[in-house]
């Protein structure tokens, strides 16, 4: 799909914007060259508009390779085209490891300590703040059903083996994953994003955790997510397609 000079703008958000399209059901992302973290630090990372179109491609496709559903439709550059999904407003954390961060939280555990059972949590975000929430909120408001809390939990946990082992293939050790789902049609699917951006892991040749979330400064930021990417897509030229599709 060409370019199109002017597009209705839908959203911005922290790393990327959404604009609407004649085809009602899909959207077109473009991302940002900063990045936003927590509504407090803007890290300026290098090429991340490419890379993060190239590296969402090719994760969404792969991940579809597993019969997981996703909002990825096609890439085109810079650009994603997704499915318009209606968000559901809650950010899924699994654990599997304790990350730094988590650890300075919660006393009981030890930074990198490997967790006997995966942590899942979930954050509400609407416009009061972010709450760390159980089903029953979800339920007493809403927003979903046990049927697709169900649904959402059985497929963050396919998402989290799948990247987990991806991953540690690529000599990184996932850590925890970040994820966002959407209903498409009455389907519920991943939306949003898989990226260095979400993730935490370890550099197994050194033992060092990677978190571009956590980084310090831009230039922390940047490093943090070239390594990714370069382990993720190690020979990928810019403008790399993903992988096909299945019918």
């Amino acid at each position: 799909m060409a370019k199109t000079e002017k597009r209705p703008v839908l959203s911005k958000g922290s790393s990327k914007v959404l604009y609407s399209l004649p085809q009602d059901d899909i959207l077109l992302a473009e991302f940002r060259p900063e990045l936003g973290v927590d509504g407090k630090k803007i890290f300026k990372i290098k090429d991340r508009p490419k890379i993060a179109a190239e590296l969402q491609a090719f994760i969404f496709a792969y991940l579809e390779t597993y019969q997981i559903p996703t909002h990825f439709f096609s890439q085109n550059g810079s650009e994603l085209l997704v499915k318009r999904l209606n968000i559901i407003p809650v950010e899924v954390t699994v654990r599997n490891l304790t990350s730094q961060s988590f650890a300075k939280r919660f006393r009981h555990f030890k930074p990198k300590q490997q967790l006997d059972f995966p942590i899942f949590e979930y954050l509400l975000k609407d416009e009061t703040g972010e709450h760390l929430v159980n089903e029953t909120y979800l339920y007493a408001l809403q927003m979903l059903t046990p049927e697709e809390f169900r649904t959402i939990n059985r497929l963050a946990s396919k998402i989290d083996a799948v990247m987990k082992s991806f991953l540690e293939r690529r000599g990184l050790t996932l850590v925890d994953i970040k994820m966002k789902f959407g209903k498409y049609k009455g389907v519920i699917m991943l939306g949003d994003e898989i990226s260095p951006e979400n993730i935490t892991a370890i550099d197994n040749s050194t033992g060092e955790e990677i978190s571009v979330a956590s980084s310090r400064d831009s230039r922390e930021a940047s490093k943090n997510y070239q390594l990714v990417y370069s382990r993720i897509l190690p020979s990928a030229p810019r403008g790399a397609t993903a992988p096909k599709r299945k019918a």
